[in-house]
């Protein structure tokens, strides 16, 4: 070993540092650049093949819902008695209930024509006769996929895209459901065809999202691989994608790199669930390696400046630096002991001395940081200050509202003053000095003065009562637990065209808990609506933004009360929503809050719609 130590002997400083850089920093600093660029390279595949997987699942699950949409209209369809009815007519018979059938299925499908943009016509062609045709008046040869149809004897049949002439546009192109319409007590006996187009355009923009439309194609095949739809772009690409479907299954794998002639492509597939379609896509292999061209240059540009810097590294061995670096070791420990005056003395303009300039900007870059920290405290104190300023802003306007109010009696403007002070309670029920909590008299306040506002727009079309039994007023809740429940009929349950509209809202003790029913005569929920509500509650899951506001109260009474607390919906018979608030009797009464400032029974509209 000391052998081949003494070898160094004759070797110069500069040979010793070149060889000691070329195997300690150069040669793996080149290993660790190829090896980082190798991985690189398989990480962006890697992220390109799942972005894709990513991207053609949402296609699909756009297609899928558009699907189970069209066939969820071909059941109900099939199942509407009033359609049922229509085609089991006479079709010489005139009446009046005849004219009602045909009304109410039209409606239905004029519903849909105009809701959903992609649909061009549907048509219902009745074996005793009677035909119903809403959207464009197309005709065709479309006895192909009616025979089909008729052999499935009541199941679904989807065509691939084909082209009809349209009495409006010449010549379109659509993909169509067709189903026979059986008698849904006797299964066995058809009644109609049913045909509903789509527009082969909507379909094929959805299939094309960004990634497809600008970098490949996009295919949707039948259960035999044959083209049902494919994306403009894919008409002339020349690829055949029932062999990728093909080779994609005989891999058993959802993609593959699929060869033709001298180009290379990655190929995707992914089912169509409740049809026996397909999507396939294909991305050139070129797009890919475009991405990884970047990558190799920056990463050669990297391994170009380390080398670069290596050099100007070995510049530096070339005159004695052990005192320089003592010198610098000296004033940086007096930038240690808060000596912030340190400097390193710049004599040359070589790479010591460069680094005695950074060691220089250092310590003012740091003595200014200390300035610009202390400048940053008083800033923050002034920042609170303005902050506490702020938080007077809210009492300012309960005075200035409250001043208003007085006025406004002094003046005998009664309704004017009752409104303000509606307005005030509102204001500081809302706000409630920033906390969670309240009691059920406060919220009831807060409702009374919602509906009380509401009611001076509203008039004699808005009648409320509110009912809340004196022992329960000081029990504590979470704020803000019924008005978003009264808001809810206001918004979505109010009929605007009769003056039978009511709201009412009892609070009583049940046993160990407390009852709060909030009962309308709203517009209501469907039965559908309410089954998919209550599984949501008992779940935990919110799928329906509309009914958020339930969720979210229900969520906050089980955080404050625990589980087997929160909110419920009853069934409140015909039309309307019933809706209840669980809690329990035991809970903590506010023992210090005095209402005796407000009166909850002050309400200048009086008369038969409005009461506590």
């Amino acid at each position: 070993m000391l052998g081949k130590l003494r070898l160094f002997r004759h070797f110069g400083l500069k040979q010793i540092a070149i060889l000691i850089f070329l195997l300690l920093v150069i040669l793996p600093t080149l290993g660790v650049g190829i090896m980082v660029q190798y991985k690189y390279t398989a990480i962006l595949k890697n992220q390109f093949v799942d972005s894709t997987t990513r991207n053609l699942n949402a296609v699909v699950n756009q297609l899928e819902e558009q699907v189970s949409t069209m066939e969820d209209i071909a059941d109900y369809m099939n199942f509407s008695p009033d359609l049922n009815a229509y085609l089991q007519s006479d079709p010489n018979e005139y009446s009046d209930r005849i004219d009602n059938l045909h009304e109410s299925v039209e409606g239905l499908l004029t519903f849909h024509i105009f809701s959903k943009s992609y649909i061009r016509s549907i048509t219902i062609d009745g074996f005793n006769g009677r035909k119903m045709e809403m959207g464009e008046p197309v005709h065709g040869d479309e006895s192909r996929w009616l025979s089909e149809a008729a052999a499935r004897r009541g199941g679904i049949v989807w065509s691939e895209g084909y082209t009809i002439n349209s009495d409006w546009n010449g010549q379109i192109k659509v993909v169509s459901l067709f189903r026979v319409l059986n008698r849904y007590k006797h299964v066995n006996e058809p009644l109609a065809n049913l045909v509903i187009r789509l527009d082969e355009e909507s379909i094929v923009r959805l299939l094309e999202n960004d990634q497809f439309r600008k970098d490949g194609y996009v295919y949707l095949l039948d259960s035999q691989g044959k083209r049902v739809l494919e994306s403009d772009n894919a008409k002339e690409s020349g690829l055949e994608p029932g062999e990728m479907l093909a080779q994609m299954k005989e891999e058993r794998a959802t993609n593959t790199l699929y060869r033709s002639g001298t180009s290379s492509y990655y190929a995707f597939y992914h089912k169509v669930e409740g049809t026996d379609w397909q999507v396939v896509t294909a991305i050139p292999d070129s797009v890919i390696k475009e991405q990884t061209t970047g990558v190799r240059m920056v990463t050669t540009a990297v391994l170009l400046g380390i080398l670069l810097l290596v050099v100007t590294a070995l510049a530096g061995f070339q005159s004695m630096i052990i005192g320089p670096i003592v010198r610098l070791k000296n004033e940086t420990t007096r930038v240690i002991m808060g000596d912030f005056t340190a400097r390193v003395p710049i004599h040359s303009k070589n790479e010591i001395s460069d680094l005695n300039r950074k060691f220089n900007a250092m310590v003012d870059t740091i003595q200014e940081l200390i300035d610009h920290k202390y400048k940053m405290e008083i800033r923050q104190r002034e920042s609170e200050l303005k902050l506490l300023q702020s938080q007077m802003d809210p009492h300012f306007l309960y005075n200035t509202l409250d001043t208003i109010r007085w006025t406004a009696r002094l003046e005998k403007a009664e309704r004017a003053s009752h409104l303000i002070e509606m307005l005030s309670r509102f204001f500081r029920s809302s706000l409630n000095n920033g906390q969670y909590e309240t009691t059920l008299l406060q919220e009831m306040h807060f409702v009374q003065s919602y509906l009380s506002l509401h009611a001076v727009r509203l008039g004699k079309r808005l009648h409320y009562s509110l009912f809340m039994e004196y022992t329960l007023e000081k029990v504590q809740v979470p704020k803000t637990i019924i008005q978003p429940l009264v808001e809810n009929f206001l918004i979505h349950g109010f009929r605007a065209k009769t003056s039978d509209n009511w709201i009412k809202v009892n609070i009583f003790r049940a046993g160990p808990e407390i009852w709060v029913d909030v009962r309308d005569n709203g517009i209501g929920m469907t039965p559908e609506q309410i089954y998919r509500i209550k599984a949501d509650l008992e779940d935990g899951k919110r799928n329906e933004e509309s009914f958020g506001a339930l969720h979210n109260i229900h969520d906050r009474l089980v955080i404050f009360f625990g589980p087997g607390y929160g909110l419920e919906l009853m069934n409140g018979g015909a039309g309307g929503v019933w809706v209840r608030l669980r809690i329990p009797y035991d809970v903590p009464h506010d023992e210090s809050h005095d209402e005796s400032h407000d009166d909850p029974h002050d309400d200048p509209n009086g008369g038969e719609h409005n009461g506590v």
